[in-house]
């Protein structure tokens, strides 16, 4: 059946409960080559726990409740997960073949990471060429019976590479972008479907450009574009999804800046938005209260964290280095070396055994 998303424009206060994961004081980073580095807020200081098995990491995906991450490795060839309780990898596999090369645009763990959803890009090895297949599926991948168990065809949503995301029960499972597609987790049949790039009203462009960060399990926040009708100006705004409530809201906040990362305060009344630019967001007015064009000086930012006091504001880019910045001001504190280039952006170790997540 069918259900309808009620689009919550104007009404819903958006005010954020504390975000699961935001009283982690460690997170987890690799950098190059291979190398698993955690970073401790109150020391301020990075330390190496491990090593990938297949070489450096090229994009990783996070389970909402922060205990897993699967990990892309070996030339995109190779996925790795890593469990934040043994804090160890503790799986590994790839799915080329003498005849095809397979490799991975994404892999995403369902809940318990039982299952990884990939996006696969198949390259036949012929023997006078190599024929490139464009990506038109979803595979899913049985971790227990170590074989793919279903092929989930992208149909009309073929040309974008979808955000996937679960349910908090594990009932649903979310194909993310312009649209949202619900799939049962169980038989993965389409269930909904629902479209996100609509206009904010009658006259303005759609909502579109947004990519979408889980502050905690079926609660996303995403910077998006739009054009106001009358002038032609491009406006920015910050969209909500509550996937389980099948609900989003949506408002902008001034003219175009370049944002797309998302992070929410400890204690929700404050949003920060950057990219190469940095904006800081009053949740309760829905009110951007500081700009700051060229934020990251040239850099363009991969991650951004708030830490769990509040206080700091954590960004780090594509480089070698963990910039801290004062959360209230924006002013730099101070900068940290890694120890090489990140291949894996840093991430709170959320997960807490037997904590609820």
């Amino acid at each position: 059946m069918i259900r309808p998303l009620f689009l919550a424009l104007g009404i819903a206060l958006l005010v954020a409960a504390p975000a699961s994961g935001q009283d982690a004081d460690r997170f987890l980073a690799g950098i190059w080559p291979d190398e698993l580095i955690t970073f401790d807020q109150e020391t301020l200081r990075f330390e190496k726990v491990g090593n990938l098995r297949h070489g450096a990491a090229t994009n990783n995906t996070w389970t909402a409740d922060g205990r897993f991450v699967a990990i892309v490795t070996g030339r995109m060839e190779s996925v790795e997960v890593f469990d934040a309780t043994e804090m160890a990898v503790v799986d590994d596999f790839r799915l080329s073949t003498v005849g095809k090369r397979i490799r991975f645009m994404s892999a995403t763990p369902d809940p318990d990471a039982r299952r990884i959803y990939l996006v696969p890009v198949v390259v036949d090895l012929e023997p006078d060429r190599f024929i490139h297949q464009t990506p038109s599926e979803i595979w899913v991948f049985d971790r227990d019976r170590r074989e793919v168990t279903h092929e989930i065809p992208l149909g009309d949503a073929s040309d974008w590479r979808p955000n996937i995301h679960f349910s908090p029960d594990g009932s649903s499972v979310y194909l993310v972008n312009e649209q949202i597609v619900e799939l049962d987790a169980e038989t993965l049949e389409e269930t909904d479907r629902i479209e996100l790039d609509r206009p904010l009203a009658p006259g303005y462009g759609g909502v579109r450009g947004h990519s979408l960060d889980e502050v905690e399990p079926g609660r996303l926040f995403g910077m998006y574009r739009t054009v106001e009708p009358r002038q032609g100006m491009e406006l920015f705004g910050l969209l909500e999804i509550r996937l389980p409530e099948k609900t989003f809201s949506h408002y902008e906040l001034g003219p175009q800046m370049q944002l797309a990362r998302f992070a929410l305060s400890p204690d929700g009344k404050r949003g920060y938005a950057g990219l190469s630019d940095a904006a800081v967001i009053d949740m309760e007015s829905r009110q951007v209260i500081l700009r700051r064009k060229g934020f990251e000086r040239g850099r363009t930012n991969i991650s951004m964290i708030v830490s769990a006091d509040g206080k700091r504001l954590f960004v780090s880019g594509v480089g070698d280095t963990m910039y801290v910045y004062d959360a209230e001001t924006l002013e730099p504190e101070t900068e940290i070396f890694a120890g090489g280039d990140f291949m894996l952006p840093p991430h709170p170790l959320r997960y807490r055994a037997g904590a609820g997540n």
